[in-house]
């Protein structure tokens, strides 16, 4: 037990200035964090918080909480608990619900001055690689469970991951903790308890070091992981893109070997926070959509995600929503519009912008139907949008949902793009240019 106590010295070590938490369920583990660090007197270690998430699918739930609330009380610790609904339950599956709506219930409040402490230990680390493995995971998921993560602003930190559960249980056993069982922890219909129950004890009675070697296991597959990171960093690199674009050039994605290009995908797929493909949506991403005729308008989707492509550019988006294409918005000022799909339209005071005049007698926003034409500032000639877009080389899927301002039966701007010569202030006068954001 003795490996315990050096815990709290990393903790404070790594936390100074920081308010700690512990995520408390009640169970054991949790107990004998929350336990440890209220009784070991550490000088620099104060205020202590504990915080539980009442998930309501047990009718037990209520009572787990008064358990935990007694237990902080009794400990002298700060406590707090939130009640979350659990949702999509069907397509997530019981346990990775739960715990999306804990994360977000123990984000909302905190800030970067706090820590979030979990308590997982060695045995659950080698759980989580088995059951990656049986997943069919790369390195990254078999790096299992990180020592310590974000969770938006605030560290997340695993303290007690690399101490045995019998290291745990000693330490619980010796301070007489009174600890929750949660009777579905023992359900095998749940693949983590049935490795727990069923598979888990045949493993470490033939390997007694199982745990140990497997999150050895893990820390090596964390370190290949994070090399397919740098590598895929350099290849974004030489792409000639970052991490903040919304696409990737095609031609040059596909002169990196197979490898490279598929770990370069999914790298990226993660730095835009989202959902990983299957192997075989993987592979239908560069056969169906990279390798797609230049003139053809292919789509590969899982999730919420939606992989398209234009001309040499590879998109990476969440899935359109529906977009009314006939609506008419009348607009007499320079008030903000704000559209359906979380976009609003504002007006930025410029020295080359549309008259005032010309606004406050009234402009209608709608929407591209074929067919329009515009003679844009400083051109001699009318062009259709049709051809505009194409020059400007945007989306097809973009082009019928660009606001489009119009003066009467007049085009007068193509919102975030151009405006019309004959709307346009004259010279040395200040108008006002249209722009496009995001209202979120």
């Amino acid at each position: 037990m003795s490996d315990l106590y050096h815990i709290v010295d990393e903790i404070v070590a790594q936390n100074i200035g920081k308010r700690i938490w512990v995520a408390f369920s009640g169970g054991v583990d949790s107990h004998v964090l929350l336990h440890l660090l209220a009784t070991t007197n550490h000088p620099d270690l104060t205020t202590i918080h504990a915080i539980h998430i009442d998930h309501g699918l047990s009718p037990d739930s209520t009572s787990w909480a008064q358990h935990c609330a007694e237990v902080a009380k009794n400990l002298n610790i700060v406590f707090s608990c939130k009640k979350v609904e659990v949702k999509n339950i069907a397509s997530l599956g019981m346990e990775a619900a739960a715990r999306s709506a804990r994360y977000l219930a123990l984000q909302q409040g905190m800030t970067e001055n706090d820590v979030l402490l979990t308590a997982q230990h060695k045995n659950d680390q080698a759980e989580t690689l088995l059951l990656q493995l049986l997943r069919g995971a790369g390195p990254k998921g078999l790096s299992a469970m990180a020592k310590e993560f974000q969770l938006g602003e605030t560290s997340v930190e695993r303290p007690l991951l690399t101490v045995p559960q019998s290291t745990i249980l000693a330490y619980a056993e010796h301070h007489q903790l009174q600890w929750i069982d949660d009777p579905s922890n023992v359900e095998t219909r749940w693949n983590r308890n049935y490795i727990r129950h069923n598979v888990w004890p045949v493993i470490e009675q033939r390997w007694p070091a199982a745990s140990r070697t497997l999150s050895r296991s893990a820390e090596h597959c964390a370190e290949a992981s994070e090399l397919l990171d740098e590598l895929a960093q350099q290849d974004l690199a030489q792409l000639g893109v970052d991490c903040e674009t919304g696409c990737l050039p095609v031609s040059k994605l596909l002169s990196l070997s197979s490898s490279r290009c598929r770990n370069l995908l999914r790298h990226f797929l993660i730095w835009k926070q989202l959902p990983l493909p299957s192997t075989a949506c993987l592979h239908r991403v560069i056969d169906e959509v990279c390798l797609a005729k230049p003139d053809s308008m292919p789509i590969v989707s899982w999730q919420d995600v939606e992989v398209r492509r234009y001309q040499d550019q590879l998109y990476f988006m969440s899935p359109l929503s529906k977009h009314a294409t006939h609506q008419v918005i009348t607009c007499n000022g320079i008030k903000e519009v704000v559209f359906a799909e979380d976009q609003v339209l504002t007006w930025q005071k410029a020295n080359e912008g549309i008259d005032e005049k010309l606004i406050k007698a009234g402009l209608t926003i709608r929407f591209r139907q074929g067919g329009e034409r515009i003679k844009p500032q400083g051109q001699s000639h009318h062009k259709t949008l049709k051809h505009l877009f194409q020059q400007w080389a945007i989306p097809p899927w973009q082009r019928d949902r660009i606001p489009l301002l119009f003066g009467g039966d007049e085009l007068v701007a193509v919102v975030g793009y151009c405006i019309s010569d004959s709307a346009i202030v004259s010279k040395g006068q200040q108008g006002y240019f249209p722009i496009l954001k995001n209202s979120k």
